[in-house]
């Protein structure tokens, strides 16, 4: 179990704004959101940043019809470029190729991060292999991959030292301050 199951909990807008300000998306990068809800993270980030490739990956169908439902709703009202291609997919998080991600979002239980973390880092060693050859030019755009960039609120990773670390209220929880962290998860890192 990657994040908790009893009570779903969607991501506050305090906290996707927190998390725009620090993963610093560009034109270039593929977002994902593992555990995507109701793609409030996704539309929010897709609204207000130049990125234009989001991923949202779901494990559960009803929420990922919601998050399909909401993203159709925010293009037809505007909210999203024409241009910006989302899509959500219903998959487990733990079998999805992430060779293609430059960032991510994660909401997951301490343990939900443990599990994850060795397959993003993969992803980095996956993304880097696919370019192949051996000619210097080869070499030296697959060296342009060299770390995907991750934030997660609430939880951080327990063995990996953050970029960034922020702290957002939220207005359901007065007087609270969550964490949301930046990490920038390195090729070859020790896993």
């Amino acid at each position: 179990m990657l994040a908790p199951r009893k009570k779903l909990w969607s991501t506050p807008t305090a906290a996707i704004n927190t998390a725009a300000r620090l993963i610093q998306l560009t034109a270039d990068d593929t977002m994902y959101d593992v555990g995507c809800g109701d793609g409030r993270v996704i539309i929010g980030l897709a609204s207000n940043s130049p990125c234009r490739k989001f991923v949202g990956i779901e494990i559960d169908e009803e929420r990922a019809r919601e998050a399909e439902a909401n993203v159709e709703k925010a293009r037809r009202d505007g909210q999203i470029p024409e241009r910006t291609s989302i899509t959500i997919r219903r998959e487990n998080a733990m079998e999805v190729d992430y060779s293609q991600a430059t960032a991510v979002f994660l909401y997951l239980v301490p343990r939900g991060l443990k599990l994850l973390k060795p397959i993003l880092l993969l992803a980095t060693d996956q993304s880097e292999n696919e370019k192949g050859g051996d000619s210097s030019a080869d070499r030296s755009s697959s060296q342009m991959r060299t770390s995907i960039r991750v934030v997660t609120y609430m939880s951080g990773f327990a063995d990996e030292s953050y970029v960034m670390k922020e702290t957002c209220t939220v207005d359901h929880q007065e007087g609270a301050a969550w964490p949301i962290y930046l990490y920038h998860l390195e090729r070859n890192h020790p896993l």
